[in-house]
Order: structure tokens, then sequence, then C-alpha cells
């Protein structure tokens, strides 16, 4: 019988210390520090990874008239790692068939823009203003920075509207937590987020949204 050592060849990353304690998150994502090669090649792909993969591409190629995911696991539950390999592959449409080709062929080809926001982050403007200003559209959102207020149905749908775009909104819990401390008028900014994000769940069922695909995780298991 065969040792372990024998039938297992370790990839050489595994003995790199510079990226042994690496822990990839959104932001990573969103500012191009992640390269598509490296990241599909040393990662399994999960059962998780493939499912989300069909639902949002479905979306882009306009079967699907579901916009919206929801990730739900513990923590550790392998939500960032789905949520990035499916902005990879978004992003990076070269790889969509190397990678999930024997999972599901997508026959939509286009670039997906992709912003991510992570709960661990503290923008000023808020959620709606960060995503605004990732879009390079921060100044459509004006109206609602100052004092901050959620951007209605409409306003959405004018940010968000012609070209197709994933929404990776990870880790929310902590975010709210910290945001209910930050007094907004008679309430604070959870319940301002609480009606933004409630806005935009809507306006991506919407006809002019139809090629918008949000995917949102949540740690259930660990906040109450």
């Amino acid at each position: 019988m065969k040792t372990l050592n024998q039938l297992c060849i370790p990839r050489e990353s595994v003995f790199d210390k510079s990226r042994r304690d690496t822990v990839l998150d959104i932001t990573d994502l969103i500012e191009d520090k992640i390269d598509p090669g490296d990241f599909f090649t040393e990662n399994f792909l999960t059962r998780g990874m493939q499912d989300i993969y069909q639902c949002v591409f479905k979306r882009f190629e306009g079967k699907s008239d579901d916009g919206v995911f929801k990730l739900t696991q513990s923590m550790g539950g392998g939500k960032t790692h789905t949520m990035i390999a499916l902005g990879l592959l978004a992003r990076y449409p070269e790889y969509r068939d190397k990678v999930m080709g024997r999972v599901y062929k997508t026959s939509f080809q286009g670039k997906v823009r992709v912003v991510g926001f992570s709960g661990r982050e503290n923008p000023k403007y808020g959620i709606w203003g960060y995503i605004a200003e990732k879009l390079g559209k921060k100044d459509l959102f004006r109206d609602y920075y100052d004092p901050l207020e959620a951007p209605g149905q409409s306003a959405w749908i004018n940010l968000l509207k012609d070209e197709p775009t994933l929404i990776l909104l990870d880790e929310l819990p902590p975010y709210f937590q910290a945001a209910k401390a930050k007094q907004i008028g008679d309430g604070n900014l959870a319940d301002v987020t609480t009606q933004a994000l409630a806005n935009l769940l809507i306006a991506i069922g919407k006809e002019e949204l139809k090629n918008v695909a949000l995917v949102i995780s949540d740690l259930r298991a660990v906040y109450s």
C-alpha cells in the first residue's frame, strides 16, 4: 500500500509562508487583487458554487425571473468563497467554460460589471453610496448623502439599468450592528439601510433590471 506522501503531491504554494495565512474577502475581488487563474487552480468547486453559477447566469441569459439569491450558512461555510468565484466568472468570460463547462454551458458571453460590499466596511455615504461610487456614478445618488436617505425604487433602476450587473453583499449583520449606533433623524442608519435594500430588492424585480442579479449572504447561525 502506498503512503499518503506518495499519493498526494501538495502544491508549492502550500509551503509559501507569505500565502499560507491569506484569507480572501469581497474587497480583494473588487480591488482586482485576485488572479482568476490562480484562484480556480487552487480552490475546490463546491456544490454551492455550481448551483449559484447556474442560477445567476440563467438570469443574465434572460431565462430566469429570479434576480435575488441569499446564501445562508454558519461562519466558515464557504459563502465568501462562492461569491468571489461567481464574481470572477462574471468579470472574466474566458474562464466560464474552463471552470464550469461540465456543470452548465452558459450562452451568455458578455462581460458583467461586478460590485461587491463587505459588512466589515464602513462607507461614509452608506451601502447605496458605496455601490454608486464603485459603478462610477456617485453623483446619481447625491441627493441621498446629506442627510443620508434611502434611494427609492426608481433611483435604483436609474443607477443600475442598461448593463449586466452582479451585486455581491457579504457579511451584512456586523454592518447592521454598527449602523444601529448611528442616529439619523428619529431612527438610525440601520433603519435607513433596511429601507434602501428593500427598495433595491423590489427594483431588481422590474423589467428594466432584468439583467441585474444580487447575491446576499448572512451569518444567521452566528448573529441573532
